[in-house]
């Protein structure tokens, strides 16, 4: 076979190399972001910095996020901690981190549920808590993540902690604002 004959098979090689392509993107898309049932306000009070958040929907469930350690550093691990109070048992919970004024790529940690008990206490304390626990309707997740290096020294992220359901997910927003040492 000389060149001539060669091209337009390579040109149909290329085409449907595309194409197959085009279709993992179209179909991974819902799995990298799945729709949205509902959005919680942004609660413009919380410094995540310092302390653990709130966030409520409209429902009067609430999701409490907390971030160790203290100042959230970026490229150190982070142990992540979410609370759901009077909310329905999610199939599974994740937290996205997203840079708000610049791309910093697919960062999403999923988290594991907390059996009831568990913990570093013991005993009569790991009892009564759990019992709280129980009598509030919490759910007590967790898991790790890390931010990623930024060019600049102070970047603002959201840490959106999803919760997916069945019938779709719901997103509880958690904005801070990340500090490169010097």
């Amino acid at each position: 076979m000389n060149d001539q004959n060669a091209r337009p098979l390579w040109a149909l090689a290329a085409g449907l190399g595309l194409a197959v392509v085009v279709v993992v993107l179209i179909k991974a898309g819902p799995l990298l972001h799945p729709p949205l049932g509902e959005r919680a306000p942004l609660n413009p009070d919380c410094d995540l910095l310092h302390e653990a958040c709130r966030v409520r929907f409209a429902d009067g469930g609430e999701v409490r996020l907390a971030i160790e350690p203290r100042g959230i550093p970026a490229v150190r691990p982070l142990q992540l901690e979410v609370r759901l109070m009077h909310l329905p048992t999610p199939e599974q919970v994740e937290i996205d981190f997203q840079g708000v004024d610049m791309n910093m790529g697919f960062n999403r940690a999923r988290l594991q549920p907390v059996s009831v008990g568990a913990g570093a206490d013991s005993g009569a304390a790991a009892s009564a808590s759990a019992d709280a626990d129980a009598d509030a309707n919490i759910e007590h997740w967790h898991g790790q993540g890390m931010l990623p290096v930024c060019v600049r020294a102070r970047m603002t992220w959201e840490a959106q902690v999803l919760l997916h359901y069945p019938g779709g997910s719901r997103a509880a927003p958690f904005r801070f604002v990340s500090q490169r040492p010097n």
